[in-house]
């Protein structure tokens, strides 16, 4: 049993220790963080489409959300930034697109069709007034003569009110499908279908993601960031031989770095089958170096020291990345994985 809970665990874990190498970036100040993540987080992953760029770890949205933090770094504005996604990915990536001829026909038709009810509405009572003001009218010497004068009122008001009636049950109907999640679900639908890459299959859009990127890197091949992008894609792609060297060229050309030297080590961590070698410890010491709250590097040296029941040590770790307060961790996965190493270390 103990093992099971071991291998499930880990499982859990190097999800974790995994999803924390996505962002090998540095911001030069909080507030161009908080800039860069407000940006971020109002833009749609092509590919996710019901996530934005900080949930997504795909590799569009890998790509999406380090293009935003360097044009913040560069000293770009937020509508410059929405302007070049939305020319480089459409409209589909925002959460309130502008007013489009799809868009007024989505938002319109709905009022149109309201306007053509209350038409009909008052066409038809019109004439339906009219003609009992014509048979009130040719008969009205008979009704006087054979019937009190009042007794045809009820039946006038009775017509009328059962129109009025129908009229506001329309208006009821039209306005709770604008709050139904059938309107919703209608509007969804319309973003996914004006999605630009809706003609692609996911291997065709992670192709194209990736000839954009060898693009890029050919036209600025220097540039460590983008050698640092594609080392990340070659990851999630479990191309684990071309991702190192991705990653080598980041360290080439960017100098030392220690979320490089993590990532690579996480390269090396996956190769080597999620065994800890002195190869990778030696990469993960170099990397804690020149960054002792390395987020990666410790997340790994934690799994490590957990799969050997090294239980004190990866809650002394855990808890120093709590302290850290840093925005790659997930608190309440590491508070949970806290809780689970107590747990062990009390059963030893």
């Amino acid at each position: 049993m103990l093992r099971i809970l071991l291998a499930l665990f880990f499982l859990f874990f190097s999800f974790i220790s995994n999803a924390q190498i996505v962002d090998v970036w540095e911001f030069n100040s909080i507030e161009e963080q908080e800039y860069s993540l407000q940006i971020a987080s109002q833009l749609r992953c092509p590919q996710c489409q019901n996530q934005n760029l900080l949930e997504s770890n795909a590799p569009t949205a890998v790509s999406m959300r380090h293009q935003v933090f360097k044009m913040v770094a560069e000293g770009k504005d937020k509508a410059q930034i929405m302007h070049y996604m939305t020319e480089r990915y459409g409209d589909f990536v925002l959460y309130n697109p502008p007013l489009t001829i799809g868009t007024a026909l989505l938002w319109g038709l709905p009022a149109i069709a309201l306007i053509g009810i209350f038409y009909f509405i008052f066409k038809f009572t019109r004439s339906q007034k009219q003609q009992l003001i014509e048979n009130n009218f040719s008969h009205r010497q008979i009704s006087e003569q054979l019937l009190p004068p009042d007794i045809t009122t009820p039946s006038t008001i009775l017509q009328w009110h059962f129109h009025k009636l129908l009229a506001i049950l329309i208006v009821l109907v039209v306005i709770g499908y604008f709050f139904s999640p059938r309107f919703e679900l209608a509007y969804q639908e319309y973003q996914r279908i004006s999605d630009p890459l809706l003609s692609f299959t996911p291997l065709q859009q992670e192709q194209k993601d990736l000839l954009r990127l060898q693009n890029d890197i050919r036209q600025s091949p220097k540039n460590s960031e983008l050698w640092a992008i594609l080392g990340e894609y070659y990851l999630y792609q479990n191309s684990y031989d071309n991702a190192l060297i991705a990653y080598q060229r980041a360290l080439k050309y960017g100098g030392e770095n220690a979320q490089i030297y993590s990532a690579i080590a996480t390269v090396l961590y996956y190769q080597a089958g999620q065994q800890l070698t002195e190869d990778i410890r030696a990469v993960i010491n170099k990397s804690l170096s020149l960054d002792n709250q390395e987020v990666t590097a410790l997340m790994l040296v934690a799994s490590d020291a957990f799969m050997n029941a090294n239980y004190e040590q990866a809650i002394d770790i855990w808890q120093k990345l709590l302290d850290s307060n840093s925005s790659r961790i997930n608190r309440s996965q590491l508070i949970e994985a806290i809780h689970m190493a107590k747990i062990m270390k009390n059963k030893k």
